[in-house]
């Protein structure tokens, strides 16, 4: 997910970071990038734990997991967030080696935590991602990502880390053509990241995404044999989440579609559609009407094809 932020309020993060700065290495943008607060801790099953962070628009969820051997971290968000994540790891696993840091996708809003925790536990931490998150930072250079040490390719990949097995799963290309799905099969539990949420609508009007891609990725999100699915905007539940994300979704279209084809306007549809039943997702005030818009786009496209 893509992010804005004021400069107001870069400024206030900015100054609380400050009484980090004792041990805070990085004077950058990257420093002040993303400010986030923390919210709490989501035990989600044995060894694993969810962190719920939020900024100034909506709140992020994260993962670590504690092995046998010691730790694996799950998207790392921002230097303000792993200032704060290095602390948990330390206490729900103290004395414990940092394995390796796994990214969900190249959205910058996800990973850019990642050196923060590389200076807390040793810069020869790992980083696991897709090919194509590399490629995409080796043409940009951001100076505040961390790169891939280990790249996986559209084939997906297993990793043994002590008495756990991370399989790393590719399923689509929708959001950004990068994303791996990491499954825990001995927790049977998976982490999903921005392609589908809990009870969130989606991103504004779902800028560059490929809509039947993303809903065939969340369908094939539900054959994978877990319980519990974590994600990145939304607190963990069942694969009932993903279930409830896709009907939403589906909904939104066949809402739109209608509008589409009984000669509504683009706007007309934004300001007049209203589903009720789903009035409880996050940020639906915010977004819907811009989800309603891409998905009017979406069945004009079609039809025209």
């Amino acid at each position: 997910m893509r992010l804005n932020i004021n400069g107001a309020l870069l400024a206030l993060l900015w100054s609380i970071s400050l009484t980090a700065a004792a041990e805070q290495p990085f004077n950058d943008r990257g420093a002040v990038y993303n400010p986030m607060e923390f919210v709490r801790t989501i035990p989600t099953g044995e060894g694993a734990y969810t962190l719920e962070f939020r900024n100034e628009e909506e709140s992020y969820f994260t993962n670590f997991l504690v092995t046998s051997e010691g730790v694996v971290v799950f998207d790392p968000l921002s230097d303000s967030a792993a200032w704060v994540y290095a602390d948990l790891i330390e206490k729900y696993a103290p004395g414990q080696p940092l394995l390796a840091i796994v990214y969900s996708h190249l959205h910058t809003d996800h990973i850019a935590g990642a050196r923060v925790l590389r200076h807390r536990f040793g810069q020869d931490v790992p980083i696991i991602a897709h090919e194509r998150v590399l490629r995409f930072f080796q043409r940009r250079q951001v100076p505040f990502i961390d790169l891939p040490t280990k790249t996986v390719s559209d084939q997906g990949a297993v990793f043994t880390f002590g008495d756990r097995t991370i399989r790393l799963h590719y399923l689509g290309y929708a959001h950004t053509g990068s994303i791996l799905v990491p499954e825990v099969p001995e927790l049977r539990m998976a982490y999903v990241c921005d392609f589908a949420s809990n009870n969130v609508v989606g991103w504004t009007d779902l800028p560059g995404i490929d809509i039947d891609e993303m809903l065939s990725m969340q369908r094939k999100t539900l054959q994978l044999d877990v319980d519990t699915v974590s994600f990145c905007h939304g607190q963990p539940d069942s694969l009932n989440a993903v279930q409830g994300q896709l009907d939403y979704f589906e909904s939104v279209f066949k809402a739109s579609q209608k509008a589409y084809q009984n000669g509504l306007s683009e706007d007309q549809a934004a300001e007049r559609i209203d589903l009720p039943q789903y009035r409880h997702f996050s940020n639906y005030d915010d977004w819907f009407s811009g989800n309603v818009r891409a998905m009017y786009r979406w069945a004009k496209a079609k039809h025209q094809d």
